[in-house]
């Protein structure tokens, strides 16, 4: 698939055949966000891949997926055969800032372990578009205990999960009918 074909078709999918994912499929996608940039090299973005069934239903449950359902929404959650959680790690980029060649963190205005992990989440994606499957995000701000369910240290911040899957139908979000900003209102050439 070419790559402006990917981005072009890129949305997020709420909904999931029973069928699963090859388990060489998950490593690529994976690997895709292993590989994504990091600023200084500081590596810091981690990976829990789940496929159990029962810690796949544990996450849908934290994220209260029964409210998705009382919407009127599918339990797309945990249907998904793969989750991918994206993590963090802050004090792989304040130990690498403190090496010789870097200035530190003090001064830093924008928190880039976040913006890494956000990299990761986007090759994540087009990754998973590429072996023809379908993904969403769920953000980190509803998902309860997560640390708990799944044995990540305290001090590892988690962005958030995608779920990974073959697609099946699902309502739209209401969300899409406000359609893309016009490209002129988001880009400036040369100065605002």
């Amino acid at each position: 698939m070419e790559f402006g074909d990917i981005v072009r078709r890129r949305r997020m999918v709420r909904n999931y055949t029973d069928q699963p994912v090859k388990a060489d499929a998950v490593e690529r996608i994976v690997d895709a966000g292993v590989c994504a940039p990091s600023a200084g090299f500081s590596q810091g973005q981690r990976f829990v891949v789940v496929t159990d069934a029962g810690r796949r239903r544990a996450v849908a449950e934290a994220a209260g997926e029964a409210e998705y359902l009382e919407q009127g929404f599918d339990s797309w959650i945990s249907r998904a055969p793969v989750h991918i959680v994206i993590c963090t790690d802050k004090q792989a980029y304040i130990d690498r800032y403190d090496e010789p060649d870097k200035g530190g963190t003090e001064d830093w205005n924008v928190p880039y372990w976040w913006v890494d992990a956000g990299a990761s989440l986007m090759a994540i994606l087009y990754a998973a578009l590429n072996e023809n499957l379908a993904a969403g995000f769920l953000g980190a701000h509803t998902l309860g205990d997560l640390h708990g369910i799944l044995g990540i240290p305290a001090e590892i911040l988690i962005a958030g999960i995608v779920t990974i899957g073959h697609p099946a139908p699902c309502p739209r979000s209401g969300s899409l009918e406000r359609g893309r900003i016009p490209r002129g209102d988001a880009v400036h050439g040369e100065m605002w």
